[in-house]
C-alpha cells in the first residue's frame, strides 16, 4: 500500500536537486540534474512484501515492514497508451542505484521507437536495503538480506500497480537484478513475457568472493561530494562507464551526513548512498552466525567444493541456476566477454539449460533464447548502454511480433466459442474423461 504519511520538505543529495517528500501521493520528479530527454518520472513508496527471508534482515524481524523507493518512467510522447505497448520491470545490480539505468531506459527507447514498438512505462525499485529504498529503512537494517526479498518485493508492486503495469511485460535486470527477475519468473512463470538478463549472477560458483573482498575495504566517507566526485572521475573502474551513467553515480550514490552509520557527519560530508556494510551483506552470507534463527538450511554441499571450509555462501544464484530449464519467458542474455561471471564455458551452461525442461519455453532450440556477446566486463550496464541498446530492441522485435501472433491466434479461437462453450465442459471431454485402461471397471462415474 501506499504511504500515507506526509514526511517534511527536504533537499536532498544536493542545493540543484529536490525531490518534494509528499509520500501520500506519487512524486513527479522535476529537480534532477540528469533529467531524462524521454520520459516524465513518477516516484511511488510501496510496502514491501511480507516476511524478508531471513530474520534477521531487518532489526526487529517480523514486526518490521520495509518501503520500496519506486520510479515509473511514462514516455513523454505516449501519454494516451494503447494495448501492446510495453511494460518494462527493471532490476538493478547490488551496490548501483536504480537511476544509473536512466541511460539505458532512454536508449532502449530510441531504439524501440524507430521500429515503432511503443514503451508505456518502465518501473524500477531500489531493492529495500539499497539505494533510496535504504534510506527509507535505514532505523530498520540488519545484516541478512536475500535476493528473494526483491522477487517478491516486485511481484507485490506489480499486483499493486496492476492498472498501469500491462501485458506485455518485460524484465530487464543485470547481474543480481537478474538473478531477481529469473526468481520472479520461476514463481510466477507466465507474469513477465520476455527476460533481458545482463551478465545477471545464475551460477554454481560463488560470485561475490571478488567485489566482496574488494569492497570489504573500500572508502565509503569523504569530505564533500565534490571531493568524493573527482576521486571517482580520476579512477579507471568509473572511467570505463558511459558518461550518463558516472554523471547520475555522482548523484544518486552518495548522500550527505548525518546517516545512523555516520551520525557525526555534518551536512557537507558525505558517504554511499547504499552502506556499503549493506552491499557487502548481499554479496555474501556468512556460515558461521550461531544467532541466526534461519541457520543455514539453504546452503546446498556443492556449494562447498569450490572453496572448501569458506565460511560464506550465497544460495539464490544457484536455486535459480538449478531451475533455469524451468524458466518461460523468452529470454536474451547479454554477456561482457570480459566479465568474471560470464567466461564461455558458463556462457554456454546458462544458455544450454535455460527454459529446456518441464514448463520451460523450450530453450534456444524452439529460438527461445539468445544470446549478445558485448567487448566490456561485468558491469555491462554502465560501460556498453548503447550496444546493450541496440541487442534489447533487436530481441524484442521478434520476440513481441512472436507473441502477438500467438495472443491473436488464442483470441481468434476463444472468440469463435459462445459463450456457454468459454465456461463449460466440451464434447470431447465427456466422452474422453474416462482413461481406456478404465474400460470394464467399476467406477464412481
Amino acid at each position: 500500500m501506499l504511504s500515507t504519511r506526509v514526511a517534511a520538505v527536504r533537499p536532498l543529495r544536493s542545493a540543484q536537486h529536490f525531490h518534494w517528500r509528499l509520500a501520500e501521493q506519487p512524486r513527479y520528479t522535476y529537480g534532477s540534474m540528469t533529467m531524462s530527454t524521454f520520459f516524465r518520472q513518477v516516484e511511488h513508496t510501496i510496502s514491501g512484501s511480507h516476511t524478508r527471508d531471513y530474520l534477521g534482515a531487518t532489526a526487529n524481524g517480523d514486526d518490521h515492514v520495509p518501503k520500496l523507493a519506486v520510479k515509473q518512467y511514462i514516455p513523454l510522447s505516449n501519454p494516451r497508451p494503447q494495448p501492446g505497448d510495453v511494460t518494462i520491470i527493471g532490476a538493478h545490480a547490488n551496490g548501483f542505484p536504480k537511476e544509473l539505468y536512466e541511460p539505458l531506459w532512454d536508449d532502449v527507447y530510441d531504439r524501440l521507437l524507430r521500429k515503432n514498438i511503443r514503451i508505456r512505462s518502465v518501473w524500477i525499485a531500489d531493492i529495500w536495503n539499497q539505494g533510496q529504498s535504504g534510506v527509507l529503512n535505514e532505523k530498520m537494517l540488519g545484516n541478512d538480506p536475500s535476493w528473494f526479498d526483491h522477487a517478491r518485493d516486485l511481484m507485490n508492486l506489480i499486483n499493486s500497480k496492476q492498472d498501469d503495469i500491462r501485458h506485455p511485460i518485460v524484465g530487464i535486470g543485470h547481474s543480481m537484478g537478474g538473478t531477481q527477475l529469473c526468481l520472479l519468473s520461476l514463481m510466477h512463470p507466465r507474469l513477465l513475457d520476455s527476460l533481458v538478463l545482463i551478465d545477471p549472477v545464475i551460477q554454481m560458483q560463488n560470485g561475490g568472493v571478488t567485489p566482496a573482498m574488494l569492497s570489504t575495504r573500500r572508502r565509503d566517507a569523504w569530505p564533500s561530494t565534490q571531493e568524493a566526485a573527482s576521486k571517482f572521475k580520476e579512477t579507471k573502474f568509473y572511467q570505463a562507464w558511459d558518461p550518463r551513467v558516472l554523471d547520475r553515480w555522482v548523484e544518486y550514490g552518495l548522500r550527505r551526513g548525518p546517516t545512523e552509520l555516520y551520525p557525526d557527519a555534518d551536512g557537507e560530508q558525505a558517504t554511499l548512498t547504499t552502506t556499503k556494510h549493506q552491499e557487502l551483506f548481499t554479496f555474501l552470507r556468512p556460515t558461521y552466525r550461531s544467532e541466526s534463527a534461519d541457520a543455514i538450511v539453504d546452503w546446498d554441499p556443492l556449494m562447498g567444493r569450490e572453496f572448501p571450509g569458506y565460511p560464506f555462501y550465497r544460495p539464490e544464484p544457484v536455486h535459480a541456476f538449478q531451475r533455469l530449464p524451468e524458466l518461460r519467458p523468452s529470454t536474451l542474455y547479454i554477456f561482457g566477454n570480459k566479465s568474471e561471471m560470464s567466461q564461455p564455458d558458463r556462457r554456454q551452461e546458462k544458455v544450454a539449460r535455460t527454459g529446456t525442461g518441464v514448463g520451460g519455453s523450450g530453450g534456444a532450440g524452439a529460438g527461445r533464447v539468445r544470446q549478445a556477446i558485448l567487448d566490456c566486463g561485468h558491469l555491462v550496464a554502465m560501460e556498453k548502454v548503447a550496444e546493450s541498446a541496440d541487442a534489447i530492441a533487436d530481441f524484442l522485435e521478434q520476440d513481441l511480433a512472436r507473441q502477438a501472433d500467438e495472443r491473436r491466434q488464442f483470441e481468434r479461437r476463444w472468440k469463435e466459442k459462445t459463450r456457454r462453450e468459454q465456461f463449460t465442459v466440451d464434447e470431447r471431454w465427456a466422452k474422453e474423461v474416462k482413461p481406456s485402461s478404465l474400460d470394464g471397471r467399476d467406477t464412481k462415474l
